[in-house]
């Protein structure tokens, strides 16, 4: 049997299809920029898969949950109207004990608040996905993931009768990503453990075994105002993720009303300050730099009454002495 590859020019996804079959449109993004290709070779190619256990009317309706699911998504999304494909979607699961060396800062009762800590964690991850496809990244996958790889088939007992994309990573570079993601994994759980701000790891991996496989998705491509937007749902347990619109009225209307709110309570609190103020002038009380100038009257007063008595006492002592020089003339012969 014969494959050939039906590369898209949008999005770069290459479905491998039996000869004489071709797609009008592309299953991930719904271009019809198509051209059919070779498939490309030294990529190893899958053995097992696993089966859709959702059918289309329970991807319609996680479709449909999503356009309800946030309040700027726009009104009309929700007649919106999507075409699912089922997909065969070509990954790499990895297996492996991390081992990982940390430093980190955590908090603690320090004129910082924080104290340095370092130790060595290690953690077992096994079915770490990561796709092998030029049309769906890992962060959309691993926003639609688990999935459960213990319900593996044999593709060479039971094809799966479905068209799939074909791989484009080799085992070399699948481990590298999926140490990569194992990594990442570690180094969260290590950060939450230790309530950590600031965390930094190295990570050594034992046990590293991957296997290539074919996982079940849905992907879906709808349009609105001209622009195409792609949903992708796991085939397994329904879990969406998409690209949507954003309503401008909406987020203008609650940009504005935050605005408002802000504007009215600097209003009211400004109003409260210059009433304060303007009652509390009326009562001002003495304050205690007003204290000595009452009082400095009475320490002037007090000075020249110190003043007249001095001059009183000089003035009699005077006449004293003038006497008592009088009465000596008097007395000499």
């Amino acid at each position: 049997m014969s494959l050939n590859a039906i590369t898209c020019g949008a999005c770069g996804g290459a479905i491998a299809l039996q000869a004489g079959k071709r797609f009008p449109t592309c299953l991930f993004c719904g271009s019809e920029a198509l051209s059919e290709k070779p498939m490309a070779e030294g990529v190893e190619a899958p053995e097992v898969f696993l089966a859709f256990e959702t059918d289309l009317s329970a991807a319609t309706g996680s479709f449909q949950k999503f356009t309800r699911s946030s309040i700027w998504y726009p009104s009309d999304l929700r007649d919106a109207k999507v075409e699912l494909n089922q997909v065969l979607l070509p990954a790499w699961s990895w297996s492996a004990r991390v081992e990982g060396h940390y430093a980190a800062l955590v908090s603690a009762s320090t004129r910082s608040g924080k104290r340095p800590v370092s130790g060595t964690d290690s953690g077992t991850y096994k079915g770490v996905m990561v796709p092998s496809s030029k049309a769906i990244s890992r962060a959309e996958l691993g926003k639609i993931s688990p999935f459960d790889a213990d319900k593996a088939k044999d593709i060479a007992a039971e094809g799966p009768g479905l068209p799939y994309e074909v791989g484009a990573l080799t085992r070399t570079a699948a481990r590298a990503q999926g140490c990569e993601a194992m990594a990442e994994r570690h180094q969260a759980a290590v950060r939450s453990s230790l309530r950590a701000s600031d965390l930094r790891m190295s990570a050594i991996f034992h046990d590293v075994e991957g296997r290539p496989l074919l996982l079940p998705i849905w992907v879906g491509a709808y349009r609105r105002k001209e622009k195409m937007y792609r949903v992708v749902i796991n085939g397994q347990t329904g879990k969406l993720t998409g690209e949507a619109p954003l309503s401008f009225w909406r987020i203008a209307f609650a940009v504005s009303l935050v605005l408002g709110l802000l504007g009215a309570l600097a209003l009211a609190t400004s109003g409260g300050v210059a009433a304060k103020k303007a009652s509390g002038g009326s009562t001002k009380a003495p304050s205690a730099q007003e204290e000595p100038a009452e009082k400095e009257p009475t320490k002037k007063g007090s000075t020249q009454r110190e003043r007249q008595k001095r001059t009183q006492t000089e003035g009699a002592t005077k006449q004293r002495k003038a006497a008592k020089g009088e009465k000596s003339e008097r007395g000499s012969p």
